[in-house]
């Protein structure tokens, strides 16, 4: 080959492999581009994962604020329950000895009645009984009275 053939395709070639070299600089700065607004945007979603992870964090916060503030309502709460078990405890004793005197109270007076009424009863009772005596003292006398009477007249 001759040095003119070799010198033209040695310039064939390098023009070539400049204009493959641009074209690779062009795709290349394009892919460069990309990336770096794929970058960009990955970027953007982390730093917006980095905010959801902060909320997330301030809710795990308030969560475990309200958990302890749960646990310890529970514990008042579990405190007055007991106080009032033993107030509700105070409050039926005191109902039960007060039902046993007013029961005992209401025993003596009804047992005090009935003695009265039995007493009322067994007066009335005698009262009767000497009316009826009386009675029958009378009615026999008027009976002999009559027989008496009767006798005279015949006679």
């Amino acid at each position: 080959m001759d040095r003119e053939l070799v010198q033209y395709l040695d310039e064939k070639f390098q023009t070539q492999e400049q204009r493959f070299q641009h074209l690779l600089d062009q795709r290349l700065e394009g892919v460069n581009v990309r990336l770096e607004g794929v970058s960009a945007r990955f970027d953007g979603v982390n730093a917006r994962f980095d905010r959801v992870e902060q909320r997330l964090d301030s809710h795990d916060q308030r969560f475990e604020q309200v958990n302890d503030r749960f646990e310890e309502l529970k514990r008042h709460t579990g405190v007055l329950v007991e106080g009032l078990r033993h107030e509700i405890q105070q409050v039926a004793e005191g109902l039960l000895v007060h039902i046993e005197v007013r029961h005992r109270e209401d025993r003596d007076y009804f047992d005090r009645k009935f003695e009265d009424m039995s007493a009322l009863f067994r007066s009335s009772h005698d009262h009767l009984q000497q009316q009826q005596d009386q009675l029958r003292q009378s009615q026999d006398q008027l009976q002999q009275r009559v027989e008496t009477l009767e006798q005279k007249q015949q006679n």
